[in-house]
């Protein structure tokens, strides 16, 4: 079980033993176990939301020091939640907490140790992970497609294109993150390269509020890996997840 998923239980007071239920109704979500039907979606989806309804009434009557108890309390005594969006926004934190993260750190590795000089230079200097991290971020793919349609509200200029108010667009976030007008040989991963700003994490009003405990998380997973199996290498080709809405391996076979 990777470690994101300690975390973000620990941040939220998700009891830790509940984990293999909620990961198995997020797979089911998230499209990765194999059967990514609409059926199976609102399958995991339900159980996801009676599990948060239940949790709700639980930290209601005995709240604890956790994020999920301070979210009730801001439902009940400021009236800032509906019942609803309480339930659904424990759902959101739980799943991309873990699912994300997990996934990014696999495809992390994959991509380094693809580029064994990459690797070295961060064997050679660890500090260099920080920035290392944020270059993976812009350069690694982790949505499998395009996500959500935004709908433009006012008429608009992109490039070549006249967008109508009202109209849907595909953002394509991996394609923003290789505009080589940003970022010079956008195509080849540079662990050096100060990068600046990236999409991964959205821009505006949806920027991801986990953004800090992401780049947390990748920056003590990846050191450590680096620290303690500093021989690691791939033992055969990977083959990656279909019909998921993260891209991540099925599995990641290695030795050190």
């Amino acid at each position: 079980m990777p470690f994101p998923v300690t975390i973000i239980c620990e941040l939220l007071g998700v009891p830790f033993e509940d984990r293999a239920e909620f990961r198995g109704w997020s797979d089911q979500v998230m499209g990765t176990v194999g059967n990514d039907t609409p059926q199976a979606a609102l399958e995991g989806m339900t159980k996801l939301h009676a599990y948060f309804t239940a949790l709700v009434a639980k930290r209601r009557a005995h709240p604890t020091d956790d994020l999920y108890s301070a979210l009730v309390a801001a439902r009940d005594n400021d009236d800032r939640l509906s019942e609803d969006e309480l339930v659904r926004f424990g759902i959101t934190l739980l799943v991309a907490g873990h699912e994300t993260t997990a996934n990014m750190l696999g495809n992390s590795v994959i991509t380094l140790l693809e580029r064994p000089d990459a690797w070295q230079r961060l064997l050679d200097d660890p500090a260099a992970v920080p920035g290392a991290v944020e270059e993976l971020l812009r350069f690694v793919p982790l949505g499998s497609g395009a996500g959500f349609p935004r709908i433009a509200t006012e008429d608009v200029q992109v490039g070549n294109a006249q967008v109508k108010e009202g109209d849907a667009l595909l953002v394509v976030v991996s394609s923003a993150n290789r505009d080589e007008s940003v970022y010079p040989n956008s195509g080849e991963l540079d662990v050096d390269r100060e990068v600046g700003q990236h999409m991964q994490f959205g821009h505006g009003i949806h920027f991801c509020l986990g953004s800090q405990l992401a780049r947390m998380e990748l920056h003590v997973a990846l050191a450590a890996v680096l620290r303690r199996m500093p021989g690691l290498r791939l033992v055969e080709p990977v083959e990656f997840r279909k019909g998921s809405l993260v891209r991540g391996p099925i599995r990641l076979r290695v030795s050190w």
